[in-house]
C-alpha cells in the first residue's frame, strides 16, 4: 500500500470517529462573565453561566414567565391574548383565549391557580388549573387608592396569605397591594425621588408659576416584581440610578438591599427558595446576587444580528428552575436556557452554608473557589467570617482585609488586641514597674556623679547652630505663635532653607502617614492604590498656589508681609501637620472603630489648630485686623481658584492648538504624498 493511500485512510478513520462522538452540551458562551473584585470592580472570571439551548415558542410578543416546581412554563402569550402551558418541548395548556386581551404579567400558586394582569383590560384575571375563570377585577374603588390615581396593571405577585403585589404602569406610590377580592390595602415599596442641586436651586429662585412648567421631581415607579420563600418583596424600577434599581422591602415597608452594582434597564427580577437573586437587562445582561445584596456574577450579551447562542434581542422575563436560568426574548419569541457550570456551582454551595449561618462547612467550599478566582470577593468574606466565627482573629484580619470590609476587621482586631493584653498584662505592669524603679535610682545617681555633664556640655553646643536654633524655634509657636510670626518679621528667626525642609518635612509625613495609617482608617483598601506623584504633587501645588495668592492679595490690601515673610510663615503654621501626621497614622493601627472617635479627634483638632495658625500668621505678617485678616484668607483662596481655573484654560487651549498643528502637518503630508 502506498503512502498516500495510508494517509488518505488514517484521515478517513479520524473523520469517522469525531462524526461519531456526542456534540458538545453547551456551546461556549457569546459573553464575558464578571465578578465583583478589589476596590468595588468587576474583574473577568471563569464562566458561571453557558448557553443550553434556544427554544422557540408558538408565542407573539411574550411579556412574562413563571417555571412550577414540577417544571411546567406558563407563558404570557402577549400578542396573542393567552396563556401558554408548555412542558417537556410541548404546549400542553393555553388558558384566557378569548377572555384576555393582552396579558403582560402572571403568577402561579401552588395549587395551580393563575394569576393574570392584563394590560389590554387593565384588570386582573384569576383562573383555576382547569383554566376555568374564577374572578376578575379592575380599578379599586376604595377612597384611599386615590381619586385620579388609574390602575393599569402590568405585573403580577401573590403572597402565602394570597394577597396581590401589582405593578400598575406609572404608580409613583408604589406596588399596588390588594385582597383576593379585589380590594386596595394599600401601596408598598415606593421609591424614594431624588433631589439634584439643580432641582434645590430650581425651589429657591423660581416661583410657582415657573416650577409648573418644569416636570415634577416624582419618585419613578417600579417596573417588576418577585416575592421570595418568606413573602418579602423585591422591586426593580428602570431609569433610575444604577446602584438602586434593585429593593428589597421588610413587613414594615423598608428597603435592606443594599447599593449595589447594576443596571438602569432591569426589565424583571427572580428570587430562587434558596436565596439566590437574578435580574435581567434590556442590554442581555444577567446579574446574579446573594440575598443579603452581594454580587456574585455579570454576564450575557445582546444579539446584533450574529444570532448567536445565549445572545438575547429583548428579554422580558427570567426565571430559575433548578440550576439554570430562563430568559424569556420577546422579540425572537423563544426560550433561552443557562446552565451552570462548576465554579458557579461551587460558589451557589458555599453561599448557601454562608447564608444560612454555617460559615465553618462553607469554607471549603470558598476555599476551592479561590483556585478558580484568586480575587473572587464573596469568598473572602465569607473566609474572614469563618475564621473570626473559629476564633482565629490573626487569619480573620488577612481575610477582612482582602475582601476591604472594615467594619469586619475592626471585629476582628478588637477581639484580637483584647487576647494579646490578657495574656501580656502582667509581664507588661511588672516592666513598667521596673522601668520606673530604674528610673528613680538612676536619676539619684546622676545627681551624685554627673556622668551627663558632658552630654549636656554637648547641648549647649548644638543649640548654637542656626538649624538647631531654627528647629527649636518652632516649638516657641505652641506658647507665643504671635510673637514667633513677629520674629519671623524683623528678620530674627526663621530661614528660607529651613522653611523648604518643614515644607518637605510635611508632604513626606502626609505621604507616609497614607502607607502607615491602618486598614480601618484609610481611604485606601491596599497601599498599591496610592499614587505616591499624585500625593506628593498635590501639597506642592497648594502650597505654591497659597503662597503666591497670599502675597499678591497682600500686596493690593496694603499688606506689610514680603515674599519670604509670607513663606517662612506659613511654613511654621503648618508645624502642626508636619509633627503629628505620622503619630496619628501609628495610633491609628492600635485603635478599631469603637475608638474612631480618637482618631477622628486627633486629625480635627491638628487641622483645626494649623488653620489657626494660618490665621495668626496672616494678622501678625501682614498687620491686619482680624476682620482684614478673614477678609484676606477669602480673597486669597478665590484667586487660588482663580489660578488653577486659568492654568485649565491655557491646557486646553494648548491641546486645541496643538491638535491643529498636528492636523495641518498631517494635511501637508498627505498631500506631499500624492
Amino acid at each position: 500500500m502506498s503512502r498516500l493511500k495510508v494517509i488518505c485512510l488514517t484521515l478517513l478513520g479520524m473523520i469517522s470517529i469525531a462524526l461519531l462522538l456526542p456534540a458538545p452540551a453547551a456551546a461556549d458562551p457569546p459573553y464575558t462573565t464578571w465578578a465583583l473584585g478589589p476596590q468595588g470592580r468587576l474583574y473577568r472570571t471563569q464562566d458561571a453561566y453557558v448557553p443550553l439551548a434556544e427554544v422557540d415558542l408558538p408565542v407573539s410578543n411574550p411579556e412574562d414567565l413563571f417555571i412550577t416546581p414540577d417544571g411546567a412554563l406558563y407563558i404570557a402569550d402577549t400578542g396573542n391574548g393567552r396563556v401558554i402551558k408548555w412542558q417537556g418541548d410541548e404546549l400542553v395548556a393555553e388558558y384566557g383565549k378569548g377572555v384576555l386581551g393582552n396579558p403582560t404579567g402572571l403568577f402561579v400558586t401552588d395549587d395551580g391557580t393563575l394569576y393574570v394582569a392584563d394590560a389590554g383590560h387593565n384588570a386582573i384575571f384569576i383562573f383555576d388549573a382547569a383554566g376555568t375563570l374564577l374572578h376578575q377585577f379592575g380599578r379599586p374603588t376604595e377612597p384611599l387608592f386615590g381619586k385620579r390615581a388609574e390602575f393599569l396593571p402590568r405585573k403580577v405577585a401573590v403572597d402565602a396569605r394570597r394577597n396581590l403585589y401589582i405593578i400598575s404602569e406609572g404608580s409613583v406610590n408604589g406596588v399596588v397591594q390588594l385582597n383576593l377580592a379585589g380590594n386596595f390595602i394599600g401601596y408598598f415599596g415606593a421609591n424614594t425621588a431624588t433631589m439634584s442641586l439643580k432641582m434645590i436651586l430650581q425651589r429657591m429662585f423660581l416661583t410657582e408659576e415657573q416650577l409648573a412648567q418644569f416636570i415634577k421631581n416624582e419618585a419613578a415607579s417600579p417596573s417588576n416584581l418577585d416575592l421570595d420563600q418568606r413573602s418579602l418583596l423585591y422591586t426593580v424600577t428602570a431609569g433610575t440610578d444604577p446602584t438602586r434599581s434593585i429593593r428589597k422591602f421588610t413587613i414594615a415597608g423598608k428597603n435592606i438591599f443594599p447599593d449595589a452594582p447594576g443596571s438602569m434597564t432591569f426589565r424583571d427580577i427572580d428570587v430562587s427558595a434558596d436565596g439566590l437573586v437574578a435580574a435581567v437587562d434590556a442590554n442581555g445582561q444577567i446579574y446574579e446576587y446573594v440575598e443579603n445584596g452581594t454580587l456574585l456574577f455579570v454576564f450575557g450579551a445582546p444579539d446584533q444580528g450574529e444570532q448567536r447562542l445565549g445572545t438575547l434581542r429583548s428579554p422580558s422575563a427570567i426565571q430559575r428552575y433548578q440550576d439554570s436560568l430562563y430568559v424569556l426574548d420577546k422579540d425572537k419569541n423563544a426560550l433561552v436556557i443557562f446552565g451552570i457550570t462548576d465554579f458557579a456551582r461551587k460558589v451557589h454551595q458555599g453561599v448557601r452554608l454562608y447564608v444560612e449561618g454555617f460559615y465553618t462547612e462553607a469554607e471549603p467550599y470558598f476555599n476551592e473557589v479561590l483556585t478558580y478566582n484568586g480575587s473572587f470577593l464573596m469568598a473572602y468574606q465569607a473566609l474572614a467570617d469563618a475564621y473570626f466565627k473559629q476564633g482565629d482573629y490573626r487569619r480573620a484580619l488577612t481575610a477582612y482585609h482582602y475582601a476591604e470590609d472594615r467594619k469586619g476587621y475592626s471585629q476582628a482586631f478588637w477581639e484580637l488586641r483584647n487576647t494579646i493584653l490578657q495574656q501580656s498584662l502582667s509581664p507588661f505592669l511588672l516592666a513598667m514597674v521596673a522601668l520606673s524603679i530604674g528610673r528613680s535610682v538612676g536619676v539619684r545617681l546622676e545627681r551624685r556623679y554627673r556622668w551627663f555633664d558632658p552630654v549636656r556640655a554637648w547641648w549647649e553646643r548644638v543649640r548654637q547652630q542656626k538649624w538647631v536654633d531654627d528647629a527649636l524655634f518652632m516649638f516657641r509657636f505652641i506658647k507665643q505663635p504671635a510673637d514667633s510670626f513677629y520674629y519671623i518679621k524683623k528678620d530674627l528667626r526663621g530661614s528660607l532653607g529651613f522653611a523648604i525642609a518643614i515644607y518637605v518635612w510635611v508632604i513626606v509625613s502626609r505621604l507616609l502617614g497614607l502607607y502607615l495609617t491602618s486598614f480601618v482608617f484609610s481611604p485606601y483598601a491596599t497601599p498599591s492604590e496610592i499614587h505616591a506623584e499624585i500625593e506628593i504633587l498635590l501639597p506642592v501645588l497648594l502650597i505654591g498656589l497659597w503662597n503666591a495668592a497670599n502675597y499678591l492679595v497682600a500686596t493690593i490690601q496694603d499688606g506689610e508681609g514680603r515674599v519670604r515673610d509670607v513663606v517662612i510663615g506659613t511654613a511654621y503654621s503648618l508645624f502642626p501637620l508636619a509633627l503629628f501626621a505620622l503619630p496619628i497614622a501609628l495610633l491609628s493601627n492600635v485603635l478599631s472603630l469603637n475608638e474612631i472617635f480618637v482618631y477622628n479627634f486627633s486629625t480635627s483638632l491638628v487641622w483645626a489648630w494649623t488653620g489657626l495658625m494660618l490665621v495668626i500668621m496672616v494678622m501678625e505678617i501682614h498687620n491686619y485686623s482680624f476682620k482684614e485678616t478673614l477678609k484676606s484668607i477669602l480673597v486669597t483662596l478665590f484667586t487660588m481658584a482663580m489660578f488653577v481655573l486659568t492654568a485649565y484654560i491655557f491646557y486646553v487651549l494648548f491641546t486645541q492648538l496643538y491638535d491643529f498643528v498636528v492636523s495641518i502637518i498631517q494635511e501637508i503630508g498627505l498631500r506631499v504624498a500624492r
